[in-house]
């Protein structure tokens, strides 16, 4: 038989450059940013490909800010009132789903037992309690987070693709580690890529209120050469998001 031509339909094929394009990010957010952010004094840094908002009477509406909560007990840690407070303003604005948030976390020099930082989080400790959000638990996800945690604690740094929390894994006397810093909304586009109007309007929200956009955009160079192109824009202020130069540096 005679070999056929064929290729991916249109739809298929930037299916495919998506998954590349938040994959090659991923790893130069862990091999090129987060070592940087470290070099700044920075303890931890945790980049989150689970994300959500809190728009009422939308899906994505998380009124009792359960997930931030569970954020942070997830990796371990408890947030200073400051930091929660930080993060849940931050979701409160944002009226769509980004491609990750950046938490940038100093510890305090202060821990305190779960139980008790569960009930400052308005949480309660009881045997079988569980709380996950994200992507769907399977073996390759859990060993993921298995490596998320093992990350954290030995290097201070991971990516997390899913929350999951319950105290059948904990005691309720354990120490965790209490942490402040700041959260960052990260945003990632290919090729000629651009933000549609409902993105600009909803990343124009947090920029009014004091947060920082951090933009990733990818170029494909050559598959042949895995040479790609990444650039990097911390964006700041509204207008910046109709018309801004990024500094080009090659990844591969």
């Amino acid at each position: 038989m005679s070999p056929m031509k064929y290729s991916f339909n249109r739809k298929e094929m930037n299916n495919w450059k998506a998954r590349i394009t938040e994959r090659l990010i991923e790893c130069y957010i862990e091999d090129v940013l987060i070592p940087s952010l470290k070099r700044e004094s920075w303890d931890i840094v945790i980049y989150s490909t689970a994300t959500w908002f809190s728009v009422p009477d939308s899906e994505g509406f998380n009124p009792d800010f359960r997930n931030e909560k569970i954020f942070f007990l997830s990796n371990g840690l408890l947030p200073t009132s400051k930091l929660l407070k930080h993060f849940e303003k931050l979701t409160s604005a944002l009226e769509n789903c980004p491609d990750g948030f950046l938490i940038k976390l100093r510890k305090t020099g202060e821990s305190k037992k779960l139980k008790d930082g569960m009930v400052e989080l308005g949480l309660k400790f009881y045997k079988g309690y569980g709380y996950s959000y994200g992507r769907l638990e399977t073996s390759e996800t859990e060993l993921h987070r298995t490596h998320a945690i093992a990350s954290l604690k030995e290097r201070g740094y991971a990516i997390v693709k899913s929350l999951h929390f319950t105290t059948d894994e904990h005691d309720k006397d354990e120490l965790f580690p209490i942490v402040d810093g700041e959260v960052e909304v990260a945003e990632v586009k290919s090729d000629k890529a651009t933000l549609p109007p409902h993105q600009k309007r909803s990343y124009g929200n947090i920029l009014r209120e004091g947060y920082v956009l951090h933009f990733f955009h990818v170029n494909i160079v050559s598959f042949e050469k895995n040479e790609f192109e990444i650039e990097e824009k911390l964006l700041t202020n509204p207008n910046e998001l109709r018309t801004f130069s990024l500094k080009k540096q090659k990844f591969s």
